[in-house]
Parts: structure tokens; C-alpha cells; sequence
């Protein structure tokens, strides 16, 4: 008897043979978790068609196989954004796995996510790398990456995409603005309690990793950008300290200048004059931060529950799914 059903999203950009293998493992395992799976491949635009109808085929435990297809490239997060969104219009699943197609996150990891899950049903369960094999600039970066997002924002990020959400999380989840920008973000910013299992990382099963520098340096950002209001008003404070600096310079010159013989004829006048541009710099940056932060939340935010299926150009059922038989096409009219 099937005790749960699990829901597993994950994007793929043109790495479809990973993505066969990863089916395969999971088809391969399964049977010992007692649940029953379907599977969400997100195609993010990818430039090769994908040819996993063999791999499909030869599926012996997975209930479902279904391809989103983008209309374009949107990245990684978005990708994952798009399928979240798309999963929470199908029928209703108790949990919704997110991983990557690579073999980087391994399926042998998601028993041991599901027992957690067992155990702390309302929790979201994260996965964080009990050990890494990455370059050493790989860590080096991401070192001062945990370092500075945690200076700017007070937070702290650990994990990556490799999560399991509580099937009545996922809406919440999935109506973030949030996770449009950074999908863990989105997950601390939720305030749904986390659940961290160390894992390790896994070997790809083909191909070459497309992120590079560029790539890790604009998802720094895109993380820190989730916490902007906090970010806004940690630096508002820092700010005022070190306007606070020029304003003491200046009043040490200035009594330096009436009381003793120490100070040089003009010197005064200079360093007055200098703290207080510096103090008419700091003002204007803070009033025009003010005022950008202010106007950016009296906008309409972007859901992802409504307006990330706009994204979608088609989807192709290849195995169908018992749990939700009928899966129709959704346009980008949706």
C-alpha cells in the first residue's frame, strides 16, 4: 500500500542524458521508499530536443514523467520558480521534492529527506553538503559569499535547491515574490520551519558544469537581493556611523582651532569644509535610498503562483501519471 505520494521538480538546460540517468536511479530505488512518484522535468529553454523516450519507456516504479517547456532560457531559480508553480496547479501531491538532473544531489539522499520529513511532517527538510568537492576558488568564494550575505542581511543560507517541501507548503511557497530571485532565499524568507540532512555531493552522470564565475556571482546576489529590506536598513545604520564620522572630525578641528595654538591657519576651514561634503554625499544617498526602497514596495509584486506560467510554451506528457491522469498542454496564455 502506498503510504505517500511525492512530486519531484527539476530543471534541465540540454542535459537530457543526465536526466535519463537520473529517472533510471530513481525508477531503480524507489521501491524501497513506499511512495509514489512523479516526475516534473522543467526544460529551460533548452537548444537540444530532448530524447528520453527510451529512458522513459523502460520505467518500471515512476507513475509519471511530464516535460514543462519554457519559451526561453530563464535561468536556473527561475526554471525552478516556473515548476513550482506548475506543480502547484496539478493534483494535489503530499510532498514536492526539488533536486538537480545532474547527479550532483543524489537519489540515494532522498530517503533519508523522507524519514526527516516522517518525523517533522510541517517541516521543509534541506539538504546541506556534509562534504564538498568543488574547486578550491569554488570554496574560497563561497566562503566570502556566506560571509557577506550574512554582514548585509543577518540571515544565514546553507543549502542549496535540493529540498523537500510538505505538499500543504508548496502554495505557500510557490506565492512568494521571493522565489523568483533566489529559490533558498525564498525558503528562509517563508518562516516554514527547516529541517538540514547532510548529504554529499554527487558525480555528474554526463557533461560539464555550465556554472562559472559570472554565473555564482549574480546568484550571490540574487540571494542577498531577497533580503533587500534588510539588507536597506543595515546599511541605513552604517551609514549614519560613518556620517557620524565627518561630523566629530569636523568638531575636533573646530575646537582644536579656538581653544589651541596647534592648528594651522586654513586647515580648520579645509577640514570643515570637507566633512561637510561628505555629509551632503551621505544625506542624498540616503534620502534617494529612502525613496527607492519606499517606491519599489508600492509596486505590484510578481507572483510566481500566477504570472511564472506565462513562462510556459507547452507541456508533453510521456508517461502518465495514475495519480493525475489527465495532464492537458498549458498555453503561455495561461
Amino acid at each position: 500500500m502506498v503510504a505517500r505520494s511525492l512530486l519531484i521538480v527539476t530543471p534541465v538546460f540540454n542535459d537530457w542524458d543526465s536526466f535519463g540517468q537520473l529517472l533510471a536511479e530513481i525508477d531503480r530505488i524507489m521501491p524501497a521508499w513506499n511512495v509514489s512518484v512523479d516526475v516534473i522535468a522543467v526544460d529551460d529553454g533548452s537548444s537540444q530536443r530532448p530524447r528520453i523516450e527510451a529512458a522513459v519507456n523502460s520505467l518500471q516504479n515512476i507513475d509519471g514523467v511530464t516535460v514543462v517547456s519554457l519559451a526561453a532560457n530563464m535561468g536556473h531559480q527561475r526554471a525552478i520558480a516556473v515548476g513550482l508553480a506548475h506543480a502547484n496547479r496539478m493534483a494535489a501531491h503530499d510532498l514536492c521534492l526539488v533536486m538537480d538532473s545532474d547527479g550532483e544531489d543524489r537519489p540515494e539522499d532522498i530517503a533519508t529527506m523522507l524519514n526527516v520529513s516522517a518525523k517533522k511532517p510541517g517541516a521543509i527538510v534541506v539538504a546541506k553538503r556534509a562534504q564538498r568537492s568543488e574547486s578550491w576558488r569554488f570554496r574560497a568564494f563561497y566562503k566570502v559569499y556566506k560571509a557577506l550575505f550574512r554582514l548585509l542581511t543577518g540571515k544565514a543560507i546553507d543549502f542549496g535547491n535540493f529540498c523537500l517541501i510538505p505538499g500543504d507548503q508548496l502554495g505557500r511557497i510557490a506565492h512568494m515574490a521571493e522565489l523568483w530571485n533566489h529559490f533558498a532565499g525564498a525558503l528562509v524568507r517563508s518562516r516554514v520551519p527547516l529541517e538540514s540532512t547532510d548529504t554529499t555531493r554527487g558525480t555528474r552522470y554526463a557533461g560539464q558544469s555550465t556554472m562559472n564565475f559570472v554565473s555564482l556571482v549574480v546568484h550571490g546576489l540574487s540571494a542577498i537581493s531577497v533580503f533587500s529590506d534588510l539588507m536597506f536598513v543595515r546599511l541605513l545604520v552604517g551609514s549614519l556611523i560613518v556620517g557620524a564620522l565627518p561630523v566629530l572630525i569636523s568638531a575636533v578641528a573646530i575646537a582644536l582651532r579656538l581653544t589651541t595654538d596647534l592648528a594651522i591657519p586654513g586647515w580648520t576651514t579645509n577640514v570643515a569644509g570637507f566633512a561637510a561634503l561628505a555629509i551632503l554625499q551621505i544625506l542624498t544617498l540616503l534620502v534617494t535610498s529612502v525613496f527607492v526602497s519606499l517606491s519599489g514596495r508600492s509596486g505590484f509584486p510578481f507572483v510566481p503562483a500566477i504570472h511564472a506560467l506565462t513562462y510556459i510554451k507547452d507541456t508533453t506528457c510521456l508517461r502518465r501519471s495514475r495519480k493525475d491522469p489527465v495532464i492537458t498542454a498549458m498555453k503561455a496564455a495561461n
